[in-house]
């Protein structure tokens, strides 16, 4: 049996990295050798950034920490900002792997278990979260182990295991309630919908939850008990951050105490609870997880049985234009697969959630003067219109939507696109202006709560709309331009096309770039005594001279990427 799961495992991990393929390619056929040395590049070079100023953080916040005798509370933050990312995201990533892939077709016929096939999804979501977590993690560790003066071999060993054990427990937590929900949906025959929904109000529960422990303060007449926790001895304060998820507790403790029997004691709770929920995992979905599988197959069969009769109702359908019509259509294709709205909309969910916590957060008296701070500071209506442009566009960025427009279709579905009597230039457009219509619509909930709780002018509200329907839609269209130029045609799962495309992290960084410019822009023209509304309407005309060059761009090169695309 191990054997057997084993080679499953190899198995689901060379699909979903394409290691042969990429071998066959780049290695024997000699293609495009400059490719993967470029995606290197860029990867190496981002994570590297990134990695440098974590640890940066990480350590000016141990010296913060650690002069109170604290320091080990650097990890503590680390490890539990790791594990909420990693149960938020690991949700979506469950129910795409676990549900909608494209071998299980395969999988489930063979003389496997539920729970062998389930080990070895859960392997393949476990090798993604390792290569995000190690970004974001290794940094906290090695800053920690610099400046704590820890010894070499046990601090090493310990932070491997607990390297190895993080997302398990989080990851779990995310699957238990996704094969539930999903067996639940496989009984409907709107799974899709269920699913959706579900993931949703899960992302939004923990995202309040997270946000609202953090920003809780001690109550009034609670100040010297909380005082008193914290200062209790070394590292206490890490029991008080950690309360509400003990085994952040533990790995704290393990990597701290490396080398000694309290270290040795907290690792073996930590990787013990890590295999504890593994056990409990295979047990739920060995009795489960077929029946979700096979539901969802069932319902598709009904739905595709189901006979429409209504034909002749075609002919009334009102005559659209062809960038409308296509626009229309991908709305509803990228709408009807949950793996894409999941992965596309999550943005969508969390930061009006987060909006609402900051609602809440507004009763503590400490939170709510430095609230009544910001909505005094001069120019906040100004402001408030850029902060909401910035958010369109964030949202933009963040959501993938525009940036694996055509990475979506496959080579499975991509002839289909390429057989319309359309050019690539109203193709292109099409699928900016879908794109487009989703965010504004995605943003709308976030701008509503927003202006609930900062109570801004609807003069700066509109402003604000306007600006950010113009960022974004230059981002849609630079996307589109984008994954036409490069899409990623060859995924064997949905999820990949989206979670695996590195056209998406080119997306958020372009986005990170532009928000970086814009904003610096903004602050040196305040430097400069211009006045606030000034600097908006500067930024707009901006806006509008990349809106009109993209268009001309549009033009110019989308017929040409569309004649090349493979097809």
């Amino acid at each position: 049996m191990a054997r057997r799961v084993l080679s499953l495992i190899l198995a689901q991990l060379n699909m979903n990295f394409a290691i042969s393929h990429s071998r066959y390619y780049y290695l024997k056929k000699r293609q495009r050798l400059w490719e993967p040395v470029l995606i290197a590049l860029a990867i190496g070079s981002l994570a590297a950034t990134l990695g440098v100023g974590i640890y940066k953080a990480a350590s000016y916040y141990y010296s913060t920490s650690a002069a109170i005798g604290q320091g080990a509370v650097t990890l503590t933050l680390g490890i539990l900002l790791a594990q909420v990312l990693v149960a938020i995201l690991g949700f979506v990533l469950v129910i795409a792997v676990f549900y909608f892939s494209n071998d299980l077709g395969i999988l489930i016929p063979l003389p496997l278990r539920p729970a062998e096939v389930l080990a070895g999804k859960f392997a393949v979501i476990l090798a993604n979260e390792y290569v995000g977590l190690a970004v974001f993690v290794i940094p906290v560790l090695v800053a920690y182990g610099v400046h704590a003066g820890v010894s070499g071999v046990p601090y090493v060993l310990s932070s491997v295991l607990v390297f190895l054990a993080l997302p398990v427990v989080p990851l779990i937590i995310a699957a238990v309630p996704a094969i539930l929900l999903m067996r639940v949906a496989g009984l409907s025959r709107r799974k899709d919908t269920l699913a959706m929904i579900g993931g949703f109000l899960f992302v939004a529960v923990v995202v309040l939850f997270q946000f609202l422990v953090q920003t809780k303060a001690p109550g009034i007449g609670e100040e010297a008990e909380f005082l008193a926790k914290m200062l209790a001895g070394a590292n206490s304060l890490v029991d008080v951050v950690g309360a509400r998820f003990p085994p952040s507790i533990w790995a704290t403790r393990a990597l701290a105490g490396a080398g000694t029997l309290q270290g040795l004691y907290s690792l073996v709770l930590f990787l013990g609870a890590g295999v504890l929920a593994f056990v409990a995992l295979l047990v739920i979905g060995d009795r489960v997880f077929y029946q979700g599988v096979l539901g969802g197959f069932e319902a598709g069969a009904r739905r595709g049985a189901r006979p429409t009769g209504k034909v002749q109702e075609a002919a009334r359908y009102p005559s659209r234009s062809p960038v409308a019509s296509l626009a229309l259509v991908e709305m509803k294709l990228f709408t009807r697969t949950p793996v894409y709205v999941l992965n596309g909309f999550t943005g969508f969910v969390m930061f009006p959630v987060m909006f609402v916590a900051m609602f809440f957060a507004k009763r503590d008296p400490q939170i709510a003067r430095l609230w009544d701070a910001f909505l005094s500071a001069p120019g906040l209506a100004a402001v408030g219109a850029l902060v909401i442009g910035a958010y369109f566009f964030v949202l933009a960025a963040m959501s993938s939507i525009p940036f694996t427009a055509f990475s979506r279709e496959g080579k499975r579905h991509i002839w289909i696109q390429r057989a319309l009597p359309a050019s690539g230039r109203t193709v292109a457009l099409g699928k900016a202006v879908a794109a487009e219509i989703m965010i504004v619509l995605g943003a709308i909930p976030g701008v509503a709560v927003l202006e609930y709780v900062v109570r801004l002018p609807l003069a700066s509200v509109a402003t604000g709309i306007v600006l950010g329907i113009i960022s974004s839609f230059t981002l849609c269209i630079s996307g589109v331009l984008f994954d036409m130029w490069r899409p990623m045609l060859n995924w064997t799962d949905p999820q990949k096309a989206v979670k695996s495309n590195l056209n998406v992290v080119a997306g958020m960084l372009i986005g990170l770039a532009v928000i970086a410019v814009l904003g610096g822009a903004a602050s040196l023209f305040v430097k400069f005594g211009l006045p606030a509304w000034s600097v908006v309407a500067g930024i707009g005309g901006v806006l509008i001279a990349i809106l009109a060059a993209e268009m001309k761009l549009l033009g110019a090169l989308a017929d040409r990427m569309w004649g090349a695309l493979e097809g």
